[in-house]
């Protein structure tokens, strides 16, 4: 989302928009913990066939994509709540 976008909402609207955007991190959160446990099954039962490799393989990339997404959404929102501060500040 660009600055742009969220600069012209309000403040409850930034409100709404970061709880939209933690509970798309909690969902990128479980996918990251579903890909390191299947990842962990196949290595417990071992890794025989290729079709077992770039099932890790793709498991392991899913991972690090969802990972990378939630550390710039994080960034995002650090900006929004910068700003919701700066609102929110007395003026003198």
């Amino acid at each position: 989302m660009k600055d742009s976008e969220w600069l012209a909402k309000d403040d409850e609207a930034l409100e709404h928009l970061l709880v939209e955007r933690w509970l798309y991190r909690g969902a990128l959160l479980a996918i990251m913990l579903i890909a390191a446990i299947t990842s962990i099954y196949f290595g417990v039962h071992g890794i025989a066939t290729l079709a077992d490799m770039v099932s890790v393989g793709a498991l392991l990339a899913l991972a690090l994509a969802a990972g990378a997404v939630a550390f710039v959404m994080r960034l995002a929102d650090l900006r929004i709540h910068q700003e919701l501060r700066r609102r929110r500040a007395p003026r003198p």
